[in-house]
């Protein structure tokens, strides 16, 4: 009895010590963001001296290293560069760029070095938005040997036809599911689009044509014209045609 006390009274001792240290984790977690948060504002200063400036990027991008997630890192990394660079300084952001690069796989296999990728083209896209457009050229390439190789196993397992009928992906299937879990799980597809597409539309509609599958392609083109309609409500005079975009 006095065994089973002991042994249940050190689990309690043991839950209690976790769950604070899960507590001050979270706190000290809490307080970085909030420190790069404001890193991050002070940054926008267009009259910070380029040292200055330079200092609160360092101090910033340490915090950034030392946060938990891949993911989180070089969006954070693309943050600070985007804020640089509408700051003015080209040559910092793209030091920034270079780091948050160096975190992402340059060949892509799976689905997280995908979506890595795409957070570093949205990085681009506000930092230096020429840089973007090569990147995601390359990244479709690769894309299209991994949507093949999805085709052939979803042949092999979908026996009743509802996602891929006689070789052709169902578009509403796939978008649905694949590309909801690539867009709308990073929550910035429709802002990255836009800002490429303000950047160089041909370019941004062209990239769609890099893709293998007809109903890729179809889906890639939905997806401009969503984030350009978008924003066309705000300014309808600068949005691009519907008919430019086929």
């Amino acid at each position: 009895m006095s065994l089973a006390v002991n042994t249940m009274a050190n689990a309690v001792a043991n839950s209690n010590s976790y769950s604070e240290r899960e507590r001050r984790e979270r706190e000290a977690r809490e307080l970085s963001e909030k420190e790069l948060q404001a890193n991050i504002e002070k940054l926008a200063n267009k009259e910070l001296r380029k040292e200055e400036r330079a200092r609160i990027v360092g101090q910033a991008k340490r915090i950034v290293m030392q946060t938990a997630g891949m993911d989180k890192k070089v969006m954070s990394l693309s943050a600070l560069a985007a804020t640089v660079a509408k700051a003015g300084d080209k040559e910092l952001a793209a030091e920034i760029m270079r780091e948050a690069r160096g975190l992402v796989n340059p060949l892509p296999k799976n689905y997280q070095d995908f979506l890595l990728t795409w957070l570093l083209a949205a990085g681009y896209a506000e930092a230096d938005p020429e840089r973007a457009f090569p990147l995601l050229e390359e990244t479709i390439m690769r894309a299209n040997e991994t949507l093949a190789a999805f085709i052939k196993v979803g042949e092999f397992i979908d026996v009743a036809g509802e996602m891929i009928d006689e070789g052709e992906v169902q578009v509403g299937s796939f978008g649905g599911g694949m590309i909801r879990g690539l867009t709308n799980e990073l929550g910035m597809a429709d802002a990255t689009l836009r800002t490429l597409a303000k950047a160089d539309f041909k370019k941004t509609r062209d990239l769609t044509s890099r893709f293998d599958r007809t109903e890729v392609r179809i889906l890639a083109k939905m997806m401009i014209l969503r984030a350009v309609l978008g924003e066309k409500k705000a300014a309808p005079a600068e949005t691009p045609d519907e008919t430019e975009l086929k």
